[in-house]
């Protein structure tokens, strides 16, 4: 693993934004009787309005030197990035902390709104949405898509182009495939799979807890 992304994986283990237990997730909003996950992410900084974290702002300069890393690897044609509020708001204002100048990309911000007793994502008044315009949409993780896709829809309603999303971490839920059949490209800095190999290799975790995780993800 490159020295870049061993440091971001090292501050998630670390930090303690990686926790092993039985937790419920977004999803079983949808399904309540899917089984507890094994694991879970908190991968927000501590002044996020609804789900405060254990990162702080010189751990998100980390996590934007390693998506930076990759978004040059893969030569992502982007003009604007957004986040979907709120978990990736503050890695955005990393990015532009820590991206050389000369990449001149802008930052666009959506937001939650409650309307009819029901939460939506939608386009943050003040911001210079362009039409035809393609905005690389960044968020912490993945599990299903469904968020993803309705800050993708919002943008869209306003004229601009998204091909592909990131996150820092892909659940391997079926968030990728998810994303895939509505017709947008995700591209992930660590799958789960690759942190809990990482975790097993330092020996940050034992091998009883790496399989307690693998049997949970083949099977959900």
């Amino acid at each position: 693993m490159k020295k870049e992304y061993a440091n971001v994986a090292d501050m998630i283990f670390d930090r303690g934004a990686f926790k092993f237990g039985a937790f419920r997730l977004k999803l079983h909003e949808k399904n309540p009787s899917a089984p507890l996950s094994p694991f879970y992410l908190n991968l927000r900084t501590k002044d996020n309005p609804t789900n405060p974290g254990p990162l702080t702002d010189d751990d998100c300069d980390l996590i934007a030197i390693a998506l930076w890393d990759k978004i040059k690897l893969w030569n992502i044609d982007f003009q604007a990035i957004a986040g979907i509020p709120h978990a990736a708001d503050p890695i955005i204002e990393a990015l532009e902390r820590v991206v050389p100048k000369p990449w001149g990309f802008r930052i666009i911000k959506l937001a939650k709104e409650i309307k009819d007793g029901k939460r939506k994502i939608v386009p943050l008044p003040g911001f210079d949405y362009r039409k035809g315009e393609n905005v690389l949409v960044i968020d912490d993780l993945v599990t299903k898509a469904d968020s993803k896709i309705e800050a993708i829809k919002a943008i869209e309603s306003e004229g601009s182009i998204v091909k592909k999303l990131f996150v820092l971490v892909d659940r391997e839920q079926g968030g990728y495939f998810e994303l895939r059949k509505a017709g947008y490209d995700m591209i992930s800095c660590f799958t789960i799979m690759e942190l809990l190999a990482y975790y097993l290799a330092t020996g940050k975790i034992d091998n009883e807890k790496y399989e307690e995780c693998l049997c949970y993800i083949e099977n959900n």
